[in-house]
């Protein structure tokens, strides 16, 4: 069964400091969890003690989301200061991926010669730069990066979800993870069993693509009952008789 959990953004809006999201994660039984540090200052003030240490033992896949707001991954002081914090992290507990947004580089190389486990991510509707696939086939020639898709984001830009098919072929093997969430008129990042659109977002679900999933869906209202629904319903398609044998069979 692939891991399926949340992103610690999910509980902004709750009043749960976000060290106890991750035991309250754990609590609902997810086996995944991305610590998500949107501002630089956000995740260099951020202190892993000895208990989190151990929440965070339960969890088979950690990821961590880089920070995209009031960044600029450059030659500046303050990327080397956020590079250096990563370091620290990955030393301290085992991280599968690092979530990189593509509009907030300027200097790739720098990434790259960290050695970090970037991943870059295909971008919403708001976006310049990561949003078509065509970027990632020539960040795939020129760089060593790995990806995540967010399925939302792919969503914006075709309701019909066929551009899944032309993400996939390009990051194929590098697919590390799917960012997973749907939208309504409210947010664009919803639990997908509460979405207006959950019928696309199931469309690349019930593919059952062999790789974790990162639930993205902000929680809000009766948080415990929104948890576990959405845990279901994403763990469900894992059963699904498809699998992702060959970048190329499976498709919208």
């Amino acid at each position: 069964m692939e891991k399926v959990g949340f992103t610690t953004g999910c509980l902004f809006k709750s009043s749960i400091p976000f060290n106890e999201r991750i035991n309250w994660y754990n609590f609902f039984g997810a086996d995944a969890i991305e610590l998500s540090f949107a501002t630089p200052d956000e995740l260099l003030s951020y202190e892993l003690t000895p208990d989190i240490k151990k929440g965070l033992e339960s969890f088979d896949c950690i990821t961590v989301h880089a920070p995209w707001k009031q960044m600029r991954y450059d030659s500046d002081t303050t990327t080397t200061k956020v590079l250096e914090k990563l370091k620290v992290l990955d030393e301290q507990i085992p991280i599968s991926g690092m979530v990189v947004h593509p509009d907030t580089i300027y200097v790739h190389k720098r990434l790259e010669n960290s050695k970090l486990p970037f991943l870059l991510e295909n971008m919403d509707k708001r976006k310049k730069r990561g949003i078509q696939p065509e970027e990632f086939e020539k960040w795939n020639k020129d760089y060593g990066f790995g990806y995540v898709l967010d399925l939302q984001h792919v969503y914006e830009h075709d309701p019909s979800m066929s551009l899944t098919n032309e993400f996939l072929d390009v990051m194929g093997d590098r697919l590390a993870h799917m960012h997973v969430s749907g939208e309504n008129s409210e947010y664009i990042h919803v639990p997908v069993y509460l979405a207006d659109n959950k019928q696309a977002i199931e469309k690349v679900l019930k593919l059952d693509f062999k790789v974790p999933k990162i639930l993205e869906g902000i929680l809000t209202g009766h948080i415990d009952l929104v948890a576990k629904n959405e845990l279901e319903l994403v763990r469900s398609y894992d059963s699904c008789q498809n699998n992702r044998s060959s970048d190329k069979v499976m498709r919208i």
